[in-house]
């Protein structure tokens, strides 16, 4: 088909590793599913017992609380490899080597939660407690059912990260010439193009880490504390901490990152000042709830290691992506946007369809390191 030539052209490397991004999450998302369903039944046979209030001890308690928030991450596992497939087709039509490494990273990020994933599953309830041990008994078989998909889901990517890694290289070799067609041999230019490819890869991770933020805070407030608000002045409390969210989070960093893009693709500097603005706004944000998470350790009981770590990939994510954004200011007027433009122009009125690398006979690489 038309599409797939234009995307993946005629390389036998594009299209390998496509489908193998696709063939893992396909599997990790059935078996994610699988996994998620075995451990909302935990969680549902402890509440059918009323085992998980506070009552019956602080340890079952705890244990109650993290089984709860696993089912989250679970949730969060599945967008990750959707988010991947979508950055996968985005490097190979953009020929970006800096999102093939960026991806190389989250790869393996994922197979290295695959692998926490079920050491936090095997060791869930796996205390002295004897409430804790009262629980295990009422869960039977039920208890750590998902055994069996979690080595299969560590064996899945395990597998594929070391396909997609090889992949990997193999596409960052070809995609050097399509850089050079692209900017030329112009040493300054290519250096504003790295940082131009640098900053909207950093966009794209603002976007998953910012969004899966939000996911979790926001199953705290409408799933975990909203049911056990009593008193109507905790559900007043809980309100107003929705609004703050869904303003000073989800709408702002969605307006930040779309300040962004448009800022960049258009050169416009006063946009890019009312992204740092927002990024400011965001960064607050992001260190209020850090706060508030070990102000208050008991609410955040099951969630703080998580949330914890979210927020501060979030700040940091913040904290490079503002430097890297001036820099692309500087840049402005210097030309590149009209190379990206003609180049995109030349794509979209007729793709070469010979395979990547291979336009030219000759077989120097060039980068943009």
């Amino acid at each position: 088909m038309w599409i797939i030539s234009r995307i993946f052209g005629e390389s036998r490397w594009t299209r390998a590793i496509f489908l193998t991004i696709v063939t893992q999450a396909l599997l990790a998302i059935i078996f994610e599913a699988i996994i998620f369903a075995y451990h909302a039944n935990q969680v549902g046979i402890i509440d059918e017992q009323r085992l998980g209030q506070k009552g019956v001890g602080d340890g079952l308690a705890t244990a109650y609380a993290n089984a709860r928030s696993l089912l989250v991450y679970f949730i969060l596992f599945i967008l990750a490899q959707i988010f991947t497939v979508a950055l996968v087709v985005d490097a190979i039509y953009q020929k970006n080597t800096i999102q093939l490494i960026a991806l190389i990273a989250f790869e393996l990020g994922m197979t290295a939660y695959s692998i926490i994933q079920y050491h936090q599953s095997s060791t869930l309830f796996d205390t002295d407690d004897d409430n804790v041990k009262l629980a295990v008994a009422y869960l039977g078989d039920a208890y750590h059912a998902s055994r069996w998909a979690e080595i299969t889901m560590i064996c899945i990517m395990i597998i594929s990260s070391i396909i997609f890694c090889f992949l990997a290289y193999k596409l960052y070799l070809e995609f050097g010439w399509h850089i050079y067609k692209k900017i030329g041999a112009d040493l300054a230019m290519r250096d504003r193009y790295k940082m131009y490819q640098i900053f909207m890869m950093l966009l794209k991770l603002d976007f998953f880490f910012f969004l899966a933020l939000s996911v979790q805070y926001l199953a705290l407030l409408c799933v975990a504390w909203w049911p056990e608000a009593v008193a109507e002045g905790d559900k007043q409390r809980i309100v107003k901490e929705l609004i703050e969210h869904i303003i000073l989070s989800c709408a702002v960093s969605i307006a930040m990152l779309c300040l962004a893009y448009w800022g960049l693709r258009r050169e416009k500097r006063i946009v890019m000042f009312m992204f740092h603005a927002l990024a400011g706004t965001s960064m607050g944000y992001f260190i209020y709830l850090l706060v508030q998470i070990y102000a208050n350790p008991e609410r955040f009981l099951g969630s703080k290691v998580f949330l914890t770590f979210f927020l501060i990939v979030d700040i940091l994510l913040i904290v490079v992506s503002v430097p890297v954004s001036i820099l692309c200011v500087k840049n402005f007027n210097h030309g590149l946007i009209n190379h990206i433009s003609h180049a995109t122009a030349s794509q979209q009125a007729g793709h070469s369809m010979e395979p990547i690398g291979q336009e030219k006979s000759g077989t120097r690489r060039w980068s943009i390191e």
